[in-house]
């Protein structure tokens, strides 16, 4: 079977499963809107942007790493028992840190639940190699069973603490068992088991993953403050009942992005890994995904940025219309942010992860000066501003420095297909800063054109594909 047809075929097999469950946590919060205030929101989003920052830690490429090498059991549990320490550390590293960070936002009540919360770290580190086996395997099916029971046992927690009324309890509590629900779940089907290797072992397998976990972090780091120092100052200067506020808008950004290039990302690596003999063949099939991604991600960002108000109402009620307009922003990243974050894949299949590191550096520079320099106008402004940096800073910095120099695209090709994204989301934007809304009409509608015509090829391909499956079944 062709790349395309196999590709296809997985990100069928898997976003069934994945697509049902991202439809079920979105409009699970339908109900729990209305049962918890943005405050409450806000409260655990101010503990997530330090719980998020050190979960960084506890991947950082291992499960790369493992789905790239080809040496067998001795390493695997030799990595588990790497991560297993990550975990640990990392918990007890965010319970120290819980006290000096409450104080940091002048609300000791923060420090329990965020103790608490590290001991997510524990349960996520085993789950790592476990996971990145089966993904191995490609078994993206079982994967997205996982997921999809996963979702369904912590949004039925939500509900019934949030009913109950235990606030800002009903979020953190389900997100500490999530990990635990899908280690059980992993490991009924690999049956890897718990026994925990020497130190040499794991030093051994730590000098085999070390310059993937180096690259990936200092990549990670960097780009972690990029896309939340704007959740650190919204919390710090307009307090917890903005960032809830603010932390839903972005909600309807990053849940597509999970959606899209979650979903394509944990296809995308192994996929990709079975051509690494032939850099023409990844070029190729990689552009395939990209315009991919362009179709799946547009109507999402269409809603976004012309529909914000009717959808905040429909969904959430009038408390929450402040995150209507901070929606077409983030409709906007969507647009190119569901391309760019699966060039990380690409430069690692390559061993290219110096690049991705030092493109961070650069993208978060100019993003967190965007944010700052939002931060002193408005809440507003700050999506405003992240998004305009976004744009003419981290696009063109990719489109040369990552496709071009390091990934050995074409010029002529990357500028075709970039070139267009970039003015025409740059039009968007002040279509969107002016309130022009015909003129985003009509941006919007050039947007889909070029996508049209660019995919034109692929598209034909993958309805035969899918109409000759179809008859078959």
């Amino acid at each position: 079977m062709s790349f395309k047809k196999n590709f296809v075929k997985s990100i069928l097999v898997s976003g069934g499963y994945n697509y049902l469950s991202q439809a079920i946590s979105f409009f699970s919060t339908v109900i729990i809107s209305r049962l918890l205030t943005p405050e409450s929101y806000g409260f655990v989003g101010i503990i997530t942007i330090f719980t998020g920052f050190l979960s960084i830690f506890s991947d950082s490429g291992i499960s790369l790493a493992v789905i790239r090498s080809d040496y067998q059991h001795t390493y695997h549990k030799s990595v588990d028992t790497l991560a297993l320490i990550i975990g640990c550390v990392l918990c007890v590293v965010t319970s120290i840190l819980a006290f000096p960070i409450s104080l940091f936002f002048k609300n000791t009540e923060l420090t329990i639940p965020m103790m608490v919360m590290s001991l997510s770290f524990i349960f996520r580190s085993i789950t790592l190699v476990r996971g990145a086996l089966i993904s191995k395997a490609m078994n993206f099916g079982f994967t997205g069973f996982v997921n999809l029971v996963t979702t369904i046992i912590t949004i039925l927690i939500t509900i019934v603490m949030a009913y109950a009324g235990a606030g800002y309890w009903s979020l953190i509590i389900p997100q500490v068992l999530s990990g635990l629900i899908n280690l059980i779940l992993q490991e009924r089907k690999l049956k890897f088991g718990f026994q925990l290797y020497s130190w040499a072992h794991v030093k051994v397998a730590y000098r085999y993953t070390k310059r993937t976990i180096g690259n990936i972090m200092g990549f990670n780091i960097v780009n972690y403050w990029a896309r939340n120092s704007d959740n650190l100052l919204v919390g710090r200067m307009f307090g917890a009942s903005d960032l809830g506020i603010y932390n839903r808008a972005y909600n309807l950004l990053t849940v597509p992005l999970n959606l899209i290039t979650g979903l394509i990302g944990t296809v995308l690596y192994p996929s990709l890994n079975k051509l690494k003999g032939s850099m023409d063949a990844i070029r190729s099939e990689y552009l395939f995904i990209l315009k991919m991604i362009n179709f799946i991600s547009f109507p999402v960002a269409f809603i976004l940025l012309m529909f914000y108000n009717q959808l905040v109402m429909l969904l959430w009620g009038p408390v929450w219309i402040g995150v209507a307009q901070l929606l077409p922003y983030f409709g906007l990243l969507l647009l190119s942010q569901s391309l760019l974050s699966t060039v990380g894949n690409m430069l690692v299949l390559v061993e290219r992860e110096e690049v991705l590191r030092i493109s961070g550096w650069i993208g978060a520079a100019a993003m967190i000066s965007g944010i700052c320099y939002g931060a002193s106008i408005s809440m507003v402004a700050i999506a405003q501003f992240y998004s305009l940096t976004f744009i003419v800073v981290v696009l063109p910095v990719n489109l040369f420095y990552v496709y071009i120099k390091a990934l050995g695209f074409s010029a002529k090709t990357m500028t075709f297909f970039w070139g267009p994204n970039i003015l025409l989301s740059l039009g968007l934007w002040f279509s969107c800063y002016y309130h022009m809304d015909v003129l985003k009409m009509c941006l919007l509608f050039a947007f889909f054109v070029n996508m049209l015509i660019g995919s034109r090829i692929e598209l034909v391909k993958i309805l035969k594909y899918l109409n000759t499956s179809m008859r078959k079944a």
